[in-house]
């Protein structure tokens, strides 16, 4: 299978090194960025030599990743159309709910399947990456969560290269889920200056991210998704089960002052609940105080 993805950070350079002892992969990028790529990543200590394409240099791919950060999708999408023919899958593993409808208005319903990682525990230094887990666990589906032919192939491929998947019941529930963590942890994580291991012993920290899913619930059920008790304890148990000093991604970007992911994280809760006239004074707050905490330590 011929593997193209867009984007050589924390998660898309692990999934790559999982992929390419079966499959022709390679990356997606700029002049600039493909000059640092050509040199190699270094995933705990040992040097990956990758393809990298330039969207001049473009070969069609059976399967296009999408691995940036949100604020990144839009020139993205220009640059990986040139990979796009009839036949390709594209699946995104970006957080947050808005990268499908996205990736959907350039290239069609009918090539985006429904997606996201979970349990990737990585940080990252310039092209140094050192990985806490495995390569993570891919959450894919159909929109409709209908069991199709190219969910069989992406499935059967995922088992021959090894990549830990799931393909659940309700993929817009598993999304939602796993948007509510991003919100609660990547944010509180990013304010308070918290890696895994001090998440997991803060128990004022897991009120916090309480409080703050009530606020997604609410929000959630005017989406028609319905994040439950449960769905909540099981967000709190996946995350404090990380003891080690791996960081959230939007803790990584605040201290390296990169931009966050932060209006699509509290700031879509924001707004989606002036939408639905529900509201967020929590999320409304942190996102208010993440910009802040970014500027204190731009100063």
């Amino acid at each position: 299978m011929k593997v193209r993805i867009a984007g050589a950070g924390a998660v898309g350079a692990v999934v790559a090194a999982q992929l390419a002892g079966t499959a022709d992969v390679g990356f997606i990028a700029d002049d600039e960025h493909r000059k640092r790529y050509q040199n190699g990543i270094s995933i705990n200590g040992k040097k990956h030599l990758f393809q990298v394409f330039a969207p001049s240099d473009a070969d069609t791919a059976d399967l296009l990743i999408f691995a940036v950060k949100n604020m990144q999708l839009m020139e993205v999408l220009e640059e990986a159309r040139p990979f796009v023919g009839e036949n390709t899958v594209i699946m995104s593993l970006l957080n947050g709910i808005d990268a499908e409808r996205e990736i959907e208005k350039v290239f069609g319903e009918d090539r985006t399947l429904y997606s996201f990682i979970t349990d990737l525990s990585s940080t990252r230094q310039g092209d140094d990456i050192t990985c806490f887990s495995g390569s993570g666990t891919i959450v894919f589906g159909e929109k409709d969560d209908s069991n199709t032919e190219r969910v069989q192939r992406i499935a059967r491929f995922f088992d021959e290269a090894g990549q830990k998947y799931l393909i659940p019941e309700n993929i817009r529930h598993e999304k939602w889920w796993k948007f509510m963590l991003n919100t609660c942890f990547n944010t509180l994580s990013a304010i308070l200056l918290a890696d895994y291991a001090a998440i997991s012993s803060n128990r004022d920290f897991i009120r916090l991210v309480r409080m703050i899913a009530r606020e997604i619930q609410s929000v959630a059920i005017k989406e028609g998704v319905l994040l439950t008790q449960e769905d909540v304890e099981e967000m709190i148990r996946r995350v404090t089960s990380l003891t080690d000093h791996g960081k959230t991604s939007m803790l990584q970007d605040v201290l390296a002052h990169r931009e966050t992911e932060n209006r699509y994280f509290a700031g879509a809760i924001s707004r989606l609940g002036k939408k639905h006239s529900v509201p967020t004074p929590y999320c409304d707050f942190i996102q208010i105080m993440l910009e802040a905490k970014r500027h204190v330590l731009s100063i």
